[in-house]
């Protein structure tokens, strides 16, 4: 891979005579990895299963083709995963019920990460992609299904995130700061939420040749930032949105007829906020109640 784009020692950008920037910069890189896993499981009973299992995953490096700012390295060096879990799948009331629990801890050493840092006294913002040391991450997460006839189901699952920037000693600082460089060590990884879980549920009657059905289902997240500094102004409030579903369709599935909402109750919510030093927030907002019909039919 090479980019060329030249800068001076300071960092810089040269500018021809004709004012004109120049954009040549060479930087080259060559990866070499080695990936996989390894599982390890019991059966404690006919319908009890515990396993444990480890793997090596690896994320390539690349190159940053845009301006970037003075010390920021062309050149991305390749993410290395390191992931651990140990868990139990259950099923019980004659395979009606189901249970899976797990704890998992995964350590990220180069983690790349986008960051958007806006250029001193002025309205001009630098977008690249950098690694930031090391990340762990650990929880646990359950889900469960039960389905008391052959028509009616339930689901749920729940997860608790542990994420933290493990080693990152020149992050770069939140606006609110006045600050160049922050040590974020030890602190939240942005974009992860301590606490999530879902809801759902799906029902069907059989009328002569066809089905009616409908699921309806309810997902919520706690708090989380989305700008890499953890500024205070990038956190977004944790929020819930359910989804419905209702249609018909044939028994033999030559076709379905659905009606769908998706945010069923509205609810207003950020799924990004991006906060600047100029005291502007921006901010992406999330899909207001929306619905539609869909039509499936096999020919």
């Amino acid at each position: 891979l090479r980019s060329d784009q030249t800068t001076d020692p300071t960092g810089h950008h040269s500018r021809r005579s004709t004012g004109h920037r120049s954009c040549r910069r060479a930087a080259k890189r060559r990866d070499d990895s080695l990936s996989g896993t390894i599982n390890v499981s019991y059966r404690f009973a006919a319908d009890v299963l515990g396993y444990a299992s480890y793997s090596r995953g690896n994320k390539s490096g690349g190159l940053n083709l845009t301006a970037l700012p003075p010390g920021v390295p062309a050149t991305v060096k390749p993410e290395k995963v390191d992931s651990y879990e140990i868990g139990i799948k259950s099923q019980f009331l004659d395979r009606r019920a189901t249970l899976n629990v797990a704890a998992f801890w995964t350590d990220v050493s180069n983690y790349q990460s986008a960051i958007l840092t806006q250029r001193p006294n002025a309205a001009i913002f630098d977008q690249y992609i950098a690694n930031v040391g090391k990340v762990r991450t650990r929880g646990f997460e359950a889900d469960a299904a039960f389905a008391p006839t052959d028509l009616i189901s339930f689901n749920a699952s729940a997860a608790y995130t542990d994420a933290t920037y493990r080693n990152y000693p020149n992050a770069p600082a939140p606006v609110e700061s006045g600050l160049t460089v922050v040590d974020l060590s030890g602190e939240r990884l942005a974009g992860v939420p301590k606490f999530s879980y879902s809801l759902g549920a799906d029902a069907a009657q059989p009328i002569g040749a066809f089905q009616l059905y409908g699921h309806i289902d309810y997902a919520h997240r706690s708090g989380f930032f989305t700008a890499v500094s953890n500024s205070r102004y990038s956190k977004v409030d944790g929020y819930g949105i359910a989804n419905l579903r209702v249609g018909i369709r044939r028994e033999d599935q030559r076709w379905d007829l659905a009606l769908w909402l998706r945010n069923l109750f509205d609810k207003n919510y950020f799924q990004t906020l991006t906060p600047s030093n100029t005291g502007l927030v921006t901010g992406l907002v999330g899909d207001p109640r929306t619905f539609g019909v869909t039509l499936i039919t096999k020919l």
